[in-house]
């Protein structure tokens, strides 16, 4: 025995399904839900949420001059420091040392950034790392050696241990030899 389906009429005293006024009637959309904007690394403005410092590592960035950013609440940067860690130090390298350190807070948009290693050069709008102004640190010392003409350009990873001895990093690994560093790359 077949089952029988009832007829539903509309206010229009029509076949629900058959009305045309009914079916010319604007639908119930359910409102989109809105999404929380993922974290990035690479952001475009300063409506974008970055992504936190997460890596484990110290770093040291190149600069003109030593003088020109002590003090400073920010340091420019080109690309995003993925292994540097929260509170971790930031290293101003200069003429093969390292002499000046910080310590990192996040990264951050920047509108108007000047470029570390050559104050002449405006970079722009980017990130930024926000640096704690009260951690400055210029009484570092550390000569970079047979590692200085290497690490001229763009920033390097390093640890700094316990008693302030710094181990610095190639290709995600500990330098423990030096002598094995290919000087030519």
């Amino acid at each position: 025995m077949g089952s029988t389906t009832a007829i539903v009429y509309c206010e229009h005293d029509e076949v629900e399904v058959a009305c045309l006024e009914c079916l010319a009637k604007p639908k119930k959309v359910a409102p989109k839900k809105t999404t929380t904007p993922r974290a990035t690394k690479n952001p475009t403005s300063a409506a974008d949420k970055i992504s936190p410092l997460a890596g484990d590592l110290d770093m040291s960035m190149p600069v003109a001059s030593v003088e020109k950013h002590l003090g400073s609440a920010t340091l420019a940067a080109r690309v995003f420091p993925h292994y540097l860690r929260r509170g971790g130090w930031i290293y101003l390298r200069c003429d093969g040392w390292l002499q000046a350190r910080v310590k990192a807070i996040r990264v951050i948009w920047e509108d108007d950034r000047i470029d570390l290693a050559d104050p002449d050069r405006a970079l722009g709008g980017g990130i930024a790392i926000k640096v704690d102004p009260t951690t400055w640190d210029d009484s570092v010392q550390i000569d970079l050696g047979c590692l200085a003409e290497r690490q001229r350009d763009g920033f390097r990873y390093l640890k700094t241990n316990d008693d302030d001895s710094v181990v610095h990093y190639l290709g995600g690994r500990p330098i423990t030899d030096y002598d094995e560093i290919d000087l030519r790359d």
